[in-house]
């Protein structure tokens, strides 16, 4: 069910190349020229997450416009400067920045325009609630469990090694694999489900509890669902079947009686 790019890590890339531009242009080092990058990445992603899961502003024409026209802006900003001062190492660090944000800025107008409908934005009336997962199947063992947390601790100790070399020793590639290791190995991913009138609404979560994410499955897409005493599996057109512990669905009679009433039993 998620077949863009997420928005918010779009947004995440356009601020911290947004942010590391403007460092380096304005003659900081380029230590904190990364820093900043980084710092600008963690908050993009949360505000961009932020925007897709409780409103539509990133999908807007005026904010899309707006966000375009500010990095348009940044990169004839960063060419004068080059143009000006010589293309040394700095140049093509900010060059590179620039680059960064363009991609973030497509991503990022791409994925929320693609991400459905939101949550209280009024279109969609929830009508029962899945439990959390974090494989998008919902059924797994101890085991299995206790292995995502040890990775999502490994992560972390390895996200905070490097920024903490990177501030020791001022180095400007320790803050940024930093930023590419948190980006790519976003801890305590989660997801969860809502049945909805016009489909499957999916949010997903990063960091345990920051929205991320959210995509849409309409009923149309839904083949069809399988409902045992144990489990709930639900068959969608794209991805893996989504499957849940009956036991851990608060009202599973619910869940059952509104897929009863708009897709197939299998």
């Amino acid at each position: 069910m998620h077949g863009n790019p997420p928005a918010a890590l779009g947004s995440g890339a356009y601020v911290a190349g947004v942010a590391g531009a403007a460092a380096l242009v304005a003659g900081r080092p380029l230590a904190a020229g990364a820093a900043v990058a980084v710092a600008g990445l963690c908050l993009g992603i949360v505000a961009g997450g932020l925007a897709v899961t409780r409103t539509r502003l990133l999908a807007r024409r005026v904010a899309s416009r707006a966000t375009g026209l500010a990095v348009l802006a940044l990169g004839l900003w960063v060419t004068w400067t080059g143009v000006q001062s010589g293309a040394g190492t700095r140049y093509q660090f900010t060059i590179g920045s620039v680059f960064l944000a363009v991609v973030g800025w497509a991503v990022m107008v791409r994925g929320d325009g693609a991400a459905g409908v939101a949550d209280g934005d009024g279109r969609s009336e929830t009508l029962a609630v899945l439990p959390w997962t974090t494989d998008g199947r919902g059924v797994t063992d101890a085991r299995r469990r206790q292995l995502e947390r040890l990775v999502d601790v490994a992560a972390l100790v390895v996200v905070t090694g490097l920024f903490v070399r990177a501030a020791v020793l001022s180095d400007p590639s320790s803050w940024l694999f930093g930023g590419l290791f948190l980006a790519v190995f976003l801890p305590g991913a989660r997801s969860r489900v809502r049945l909805t009138d016009a489909g499957l609404v999916t949010t997903r979560y990063v960091c345990w509890r920051v929205p991320f994410d959210l995509t849409q499955t309409p009923w149309t897409r839904v083949y069809g669902y399988e409902a045992t005493d144990d489990r709930v599996t639900i068959a969608t057109e794209f991805g893996p079947d989504l499957v849940y512990d009956r036991a851990r669905i608060d009202d599973s009679e619910r869940v059952v009686g509104v897929l009863d009433e708009r897709v197939p039993r299998l």
